[in-house]
């Protein structure tokens, strides 16, 4: 009989340990089907608002191109046809998770080609710099929305004076104190009182942070013992450093 109850209870525990590790298993099917789900969410988010904008590119084009083309011209139909295809089919870069400068250094060189086949009259030169203008209105746009950047920007990066930005920008910054004061005398100025009581900070320990905000030339102080206010540098430094950490917020 003891013997019974012992393999009862062994089936009932392997029994056990099978359900449990299915539950595992469909706990983790689960999660992965849900995050899927998630994905194609936002791939179907992202699809529907590039071909909202791109159809609003592509209008605004036409509309742009009809009103501002030379309208005396013979020519006027077949070359707005030719230059809404062109522009038409640049748009469709705007769907891209990255536009690379090769590509668009293709496109310049086709718009360049076409130029020299079919700008053969003075007029020409209006309409053709319309369309030039769409399409560099169009490159502003990836810019903005962070999926294309130049040949040249990529090497205006390798051309980052690394110890002045350091000096000037990153140490002065680089603590909590000195910019929650950057912080707090952005919209209004503050007394070295009024920036004690914010940062916690009393006597040597303030006015060290203080200096060092001084030296940099982000913050001024009205007279020997007036309020402290920011200035253009430190303003435009803060901004920066606000922009940094909102793109940073979007992109992880």
């Amino acid at each position: 009989m003891q013997a019974i109850d012992n393999d009862y209870k062994n089936e009932l525990q392997e029994i056990k340990q099978e359900i449990k590790s299915m539950r595992k298993e469909f706990n983790r099917f689960f999660e992965y089907s849900n995050q899927q789900y998630i994905e194609q969410i936002l791939i179907d988010m992202k699809n529907k608002f590039s071909k909202i904008l791109i159809d609003y590119v592509v209008e605004d084009s036409k509309n742009t191109l009809n009103s501002n083309m030379v309208q005396d011209c013979k020519m006027k139909d077949f070359c707005e046809s030719v230059f809404n295809d062109f522009l038409q089919e640049t748009a469709q870069l705007l769907n891209n998770d990255n536009v690379d400068p090769e590509t668009i250094e293709r496109y310049y060189e086709q718009f360049n080609e076409l130029k020299k086949e079919k700008a053969k009259y003075p007029k020409c030169e209006t309409c053709f710099s319309e369309a030039s203008d769409l399409f560099e209105k169009q490159i502003n746009l990836m810019r903005s929305l962070q999926i294309y950047e130049s040949r040249d920007e990529v090497k205006n990066l390798q051309d980052l004076p690394v110890d002045e930005v350091v000096k000037n920008i990153c140490e002065p910054v680089a603590n909590k104190q000195r910019l929650t004061i950057l912080k707090s005398i952005s919209t209004d100025t503050k007394s070295f009182t009024q920036l004690s009581r914010i940062t916690g900070l009393n006597g040597g320990n303030l006015l060290f942070h203080l200096d060092k905000l001084l030296n940099a030339g982000m913050i001024q102080q009205r007279n020997e013992r007036g309020d402290y206010i920011i200035t253009g540098k430190g303003y435009t430094t803060l901004k920066g450093l606000h922009n940094i950490q909102s793109q940073i917020a979007l992109s992880s």
